[in-house]
C-alpha cells in the first residue's frame, strides 16, 4: 500500500494523517449506530416502552380517565368481580362490544348466566351476526373453549363467566397469554370473593349496585394507579354522574 492509499484509509477511520489506524475498517454492509437507530424496520425497546398504549374506549369518559390506556387494555384479561349477576354489569362492556362488531370483529360469550336480550343489544349497536354464544359442559371444556377462542385471532372480544369451580392460577395465566397471542379483549366475570386472591389479569374491577348506578372499584391495573372509585349509569343514555369520585 502506498502513502496516498494509507492516508485515505486513515481519513476514513477518523485518524490524523501519518498515524496508524487504531481500529479495523467497517465491514461490508455494516452501518453506523446512529444510522441503524433511524431505520424504521428496527424496533427500539426503550422507545417502545415510552409510547402510551391506547386501549379500547369503555364508552364512559370517567372510567377511561382512570385507565392507563384510556380504555380497556388490549390483548389482555380484564376481571370483573361481582357478587350477583344482573345488576347492570353488561352495560359496562356493551359499548366496546358494539364498536368491535361494527368493525366486523367477532364477539364470543362463554356460558352466560342469562339469555342475552337481542333487542337491547341491537339498540346498543351490537351486530348480532357477529355474536357467538358457547355453552361448553364442565370446567375443563369451558377453559378449553375460552383459550382456543382467545388465541384464534378470529374474535375481538370474549366474555366468560366463571363456573362454580375456581380455576387454578395456571389456567388463568393460560387465558391471559391466549388473549395476548390472539390480540383479543378478555372479560372474565368472577365472584367478588376472588378479590382476595392474586390474579395475572391486567385489570381488575369490583362491581356493585348503587341505586340506578353501577359502583366500580378499580382494584388493580398494571402500570397504573389503583384504588379509585367511580359511579356509572347502567346505560350510556342515562348517564347522570360519569366522573371519578375522589
Amino acid at each position: 500500500m502506498n502513502s496516498a492509499e494509507n492516508f485515505l484509509q486513515n481519513k476514513q477511520l477518523g485518524d490524523q494523517p501519518g498515524k496508524q489506524a487504531s481500529r479495523e475498517p467497517l465491514a461490508a454492509g455494516q452501518e453506523p449506530l446512529q444510522q441503524l437507530l433511524t431505520r424504521p424496520d428496527i424496533w427500539q425497546l426503550a422507545s417502545g416502552q415510552r409510547r402510551p398504549r391506547t386501549g379500547i374506549s369503555t364508552g364512559y369518559r370517567g372510567l377511561d380517565a382512570l385507565l392507563t390506556g384510556h380504555g380497556w387494555p388490549r390483548a389482555a384479561t380484564t376481571e370483573l368481580l361481582i357478587d350477583k349477576a344482573g345488576i347492570g354489569e353488561m352495560s359496562l362492556i356493551i359499548p366496546a362490544l358494539a364498536e368491535l362488531t361494527r368493525q366486523g370483529r367477532m364477539v364470543v360469550l362463554v356460558n352466560p348466566p342469562h339469555i342475552p336480550y337481542a333487542p337491547a343489544l341491537v339498540q346498543a349497536g351490537v351486530q348480532l351476526e357477529k355474536l357467538l354464544i358457547l355453552h361448553p359442559r364442565g370446567q375443563r371444556d369451558q377453559l378449553w373453549a375460552a383459550e382456543q377462542s382467545l388465541q384464534s385471532g378470529a374474535c375481538g372480544a370474549l366474555i366468560q363467566w366463571q363456573s362454580r369451580e375456581t380455576p387454578a392460577d395456571k389456567d388463568l395465566r393460560r387465558l391471559q397469554l391466549a388473549a395476548r397471542d390472539g390480540d383479543c379483549l378478555h372479560f372474565h366475570f368472577r365472584p367478588g370473593s376472588c378479590a382476595q386472591t392474586p390474579s395475572p389479569a391486567a385489570l381488575r374491577l369490583q362491581l356493585k349496585s348503587d341505586g340506578e348506578q353501577l359502583a366500580l372499584h378499580l382494584f388493580k391495573q398494571l402500570s397504573g394507579k389503583s384504588g379509585q372509585r367511580v359511579h356509572l349509569a347502567r346505560h350510556p343514555d342515562l348517564v347522570r354522574r360519569d366522573q371519578p369520585l375522589h
